[in-house]
């Protein structure tokens, strides 16, 4: 009884301080992120053939496209169900809440330099939970470095695949010393869980070891396997989705090399860009095929119809969730003559 009061008064401290405010991070995505994006858009765009790239987009088969739309609709859920098993709500949320936040967090990355969603998940949680922000944050930590684990084993495993060029062999250095990094803080995090269980002095040592202590719950033991293997899934059905949207430009890959491009995507959109990836998602696409022999009209036609498969209904998705979310306060406004409003009672 009274570590739960203890608990309430902090969620109710941490709420009554109002929400993040990812305003540094948006302006760093603006100043920095736009014009790389515009920079690797142009590159991407060089020496291409409209004409052809435009017959390559009216040939594709657009039943296997919408297969592949599908598909990648599954990742979100998939990540909900993972997310939702590591923040260790009590009571419970139910699994749509989770889906909520998850591509409401996509729909605003969408739109928002900065990639501020990750942040409003932790809010999200710690409000819809009632839960501190400590550990609403390390779930959304563990969750996001699973990607990046599975991710890097991913592009580990098929880096072999693909020529090497400067590029790849920086991205396969950068991204193998983060996915290091996050696995010996998994590790730490882990031990320190189960064998930590007096808070130390001082403030910021109390805070970092009570998010590590947290993260290191959320791995601990079955939970710990049931969300690296929804991981897996995941990003499996990402990958399978990918290699619709080649079959259907008549791209032929091996099941390696898609998971090498599924890595390379995912993993190199982690450096500062535009909103929604665009441009760095062009030539990614582009460089990353091109490794595999793929010409550069079929290459960039992949990216953009790709790319277009999770951005256009993550989008729109995002905007439904909003104007859902918007409709009961609007509902409320009183008109200018007194009277409350019913269109969206």
């Amino acid at each position: 009884m009274i570590r739960r009061s203890e608990e309430s008064r902090s969620v109710a401290r941490e709420q009554r301080a109002g929400p993040f405010r990812p305003s540094r991070g948006m302006v760093v995505g603006a100043v920095v992120g736009v014009p790389a994006s515009v920079v690797l858009l142009l590159l991407s765009l060089r020496h291409l053939n409209t004409e052809a790239l435009q017959a390559s987009l009216r040939a594709a088969d657009p039943r296997t496209l919408a297969l592949a739309v599908c598909t990648v609709s599954v990742v979100y859920p998939i990540q909900a169900a993972r997310w939702r098993l590591i923040s260790m709500a009590s009571p419970p949320l139910p699994l749509r809440r989770f889906v909520e936040w998850v591509v409401g967090a996509i729909a605003i990355n969408n739109v928002v330099p900065g990639r501020p969603g990750d942040l409003l998940r932790v809010e999200w949680l710690s409000r819809g939970a009632r839960m501190p922000r400590t550990p609403a944050l390390a779930s959304v930590a563990v969750d996001r470095g699973l990607d990046v684990v599975v991710l890097v084993v991913a592009l580990a495993l098929t880096y072999p695949a693909a020529q090497h060029a400067l590029w790849l062999n920086r991205l396969e250095l950068v991204a193998g010393l983060v996915g290091v990094l996050v696995v010996m803080l998994f590790v730490a995090a882990t031990v320190y869980a189960c064998r930590s269980r007096v808070s130390p002095a001082g403030r910021v040592r109390r805070v970092l070891a009570s998010a590590g202590r947290e993260a290191g719950n959320r791995l601990h033991g079955w939970r710990g396997v049931g969300a690296v293997l929804l991981s897996v899934l995941a990003w499996g059905a990402w990958a399978l989705s990918a290699w619709l949207v080649a079959s259907a430009l008549g791209i032929a890959l091996t099941p390696r090399e898609i998971v090498f491009v599924t890595s390379v995507l995912n993993l190199g959109v982690a450096v500062p860009s535009s909103p929604g990836y665009i441009g760095t998602y062009q030539w990614l696409g582009v460089s990353a095929l091109g490794l595999l022999g793929v010409n550069h009209t079929e290459a960039f036609a992949f990216s953009v119809l790709m790319h277009a498969s999770w951005f256009i209904p993550t989008t729109v998705a995002g905007v439904v969730l909003a104007l859902r979310k918007l409709a009961p306060a609007l509902g409320r406004v009183p008109s200018r003559d007194g009277v409350r409003s019913g269109a969206f009672r």
